[in-house]
């Protein structure tokens, strides 16, 4: 049964309540961002094809929303018919780096967040024009320490919201790109995960 996919403003609500979204690779770790945290997103970076669906209702049953990497889940086929799984399974947001994915995840009723990494400024036009042509409910810069300059232009070149990921480590830097413009920022780091600016 297809979603309503809640679009980019509702999406941005969602997360600028909580600027910091855990991305969770352990069980532990999950448990502790359900159980310990006020976060209304959760990264989840862990299991496969069998346990996807419960570990979903799991983070639904504690009140917050699932954000899925295409590329993290094993068993699952990087492809429409895996989209349509991870759809099937609840999944509420796909962070995919295929442009042409991005169809297929609003097709299933989810958010659909593009990620890409700024190595050069290739990678950085390459981007921009994936974001342009494709429009993305959201989109995951990496590194997080990417060039301030860099995500203020690309912020002000979509209404999706910003989110960065990858080597933030500080609450210093969190604060930072919540300042240039990014909605939030995605930390494996648990001490990071209570933080609100």
């Amino acid at each position: 049964m297809k979603k309503k996919n809640s679009g980019k403003e509702d999406f941005q609500k969602l997360l600028k309540s909580h600027p910091v979204i855990p991305s969770v690779h352990q069980r532990k770790e999950l448990l502790y961002a359900m159980e310990e945290t006020s976060v209304g997103w959760i990264m989840l970076k862990l299991g496969d094809v069998n346990t996807l669906p419960r570990l979903v209702k799991l983070i639904h049953q504690s009140g917050k929303r699932v954000m899925v990497h295409q590329d993290s889940i094993k068993g699952i086929a990087r492809d429409k018919m895996g989209i349509q799984y991870m759809g099937n399974c609840g999944v509420d947001c796909v962070i995919t780096m295929k442009s042409p994915c991005i169809k297929y995840i609003k097709d299933a009723g989810m958010l659909a967040a593009f990620g890409f990494f700024i190595i050069d400024s290739d990678a950085y036009r390459s981007g921009l024009m994936n974001i342009k042509e494709c429009d993305p409910d959201g989109v995951i810069l990496m590194p997080g320490t990417i060039p301030e300059q860099i995500i203020k232009a690309i912020a002000g070149e979509t209404t999706a919201p910003i989110m960065l990921g990858g080597l933030m480590t500080t609450e210093e830097q969190i604060l930072n790109a919540v300042r240039i413009g990014a909605t939030s920022v995605a930390s494996s780091n648990p001490e990071l995960w209570n933080f609100s600016a």
